[in-house]
């Protein structure tokens, strides 16, 4: 378990009297410690404060390993000390939610004073009442509860925030399996059995929606992106790869013997898991680390609930194989080319290596060239996002 020692050894006395909580209140974070002292052998998963007898305490739950019994203890707020621990049966449906928990806390990069840092940047609030671990559409999280009733929903891996919308909302272009895989197939079909799918994204115009289906040359290296109305090409354009796709088109190229899931594959195992799902963005991601390279698809996508995720899908193993999980969505602004969280010199860098030819990626306002109007989306993003 990832959170239990680590991240409680890096909280720190600063972080015991960071402003989001009262001078004279132990906050979260020290709270946190304290019910993890008081019951060390059981498992955090939820901590609240409280009004009890007219003071103002904060109530951990923590939980043995088959999540069958809960120690609650109770802390004064101002002074941290234990005011007594209650210790139950948990109820069946408590038991069967904190066991599904338990089993994926290994996932956890953050601890609770960590959620509570990006929730309150995120809504700048501090009142927090409630942190508690839930699984979010698949993606272990923590619900940071604020006095108000306004809830986050962190990605514990992340940081990310989870996003819940309306059906008013401005959402991201998405279309259902029904019309992405159709897309696939005639991108496929029209571009010749050398190319393969490595992408696509779902895009929206006054005229109706259509979908962009990147492709590789396997033989040539060459990069293609072909247009699909319906289950219609309407335009196929092939170009050199430039700045950083050299790289990443070289990396596919040579994962390419490990994949035995194609891109219609993961977007029939992204519509098993959430049916009913919009489809966005698919990418075919390819790390390689020290410990052995990792071949994945990542499937952008809107829940029917409207929960807006990043679905990854293990491409070395046949269908219904091999990792999957989910997590919350890095929305990069348009300039972002390299996709580090900033626009600068490096981005700068990316268009330049593709200054005057036909590149659709790095086209960043569709001109058909890039040139002078696309300087102008990295000049005027620089380094805000």
């Amino acid at each position: 378990m990832k959170i239990s020692l680590a991240l409680v050894a890096a909280t720190s006395l600063a972080a015991l009297a960071a402003p989001a909580f009262a001078q004279d209140d132990v906050g979260f974070p020290g709270a946190v410690i304290l019910c993890r002292q008081a019951v060390p052998s059981r498992t955090l998963l939820s901590i609240e404060t409280r009004v009890r007898n007219g003071i103002l305490v904060y109530e951990g739950d923590l939980y043995n390993a088959t999540a069958t019994l809960k120690s609650t203890p109770r802390l004064n707020a101002q002074t941290g000390a234990v005011i007594r621990i209650d210790n139950d049966t948990a109820a069946a449906d408590e038991t069967a939610e904190a066991q599904a928990i338990l089993a994926r806390l290994a996932e956890a990069e953050l601890d609770f004073a960590d959620a509570i840092g990006f929730a309150n940047g995120n809504s700048g609030q501090f009142d927090v009442e409630r942190v508690k671990f839930e699984i979010e559409a698949g993606i272990l999280a923590f619900r940071v509860e604020y006095s108000d009733g306004a809830m986050y929903d962190i990605d514990a891996a992340t940081g990310g925030v989870i996003p819940h919308h309306g059906p008013d909302d401005d959402m991201e272009t998405t279309l259902p399996t029904t019309a992405v895989l159709p897309a696939i197939a005639a991108s496929e079909t029209t571009a010749g059995a050398a190319w393969t799918t490595i992408g696509l994204e779902t895009e929206a115009e006054k005229g109706g929606s259509f979908v962009e289906v990147l492709m590789l040359n396997r033989k040539t290296g060459m990069l293609g992106l072909a247009t699909v109305v319906g289950a219609e090409v309407s335009n196929f354009v092939e170009f050199a790869p430039a700045g950083g796709q050299v790289g990443q088109a070289a990396r596919i190229i040579a994962a390419l013997p490990l994949i035995a899931l194609d891109a219609s594959g993961a977007v029939a195992a992204a519509e098993a898991a959430y049916p009913g799902a919009g489809i966005n963005e698919v990418e075919l991601e390819v790390e390689t680390e020290a410990t052995g390279t990792t071949v994945s698809w990542k499937i952008s996508l809107i829940t029917a609930d409207l929960i807006e995720l990043d679905y990854f899908v293990d491409a070395t193993a046949p269908a219904g194989g091999g990792f999957r999980f989910a997590t919350a969505p890095v929305n990069y602004a348009s300039g972002d080319l390299n996709r580090d969280g900033r626009i600068d010199s490096s981005d700068l860098g990316q268009l330049l290596s593709a200054w005057g030819i036909v590149n659709p990626l790095l086209d960043l306002d569709n001109s058909g060239l890039v040139d002078s109007g696309d300087l102008g989306v990295i000049l005027s993003g620089w380094s805000q996002n």
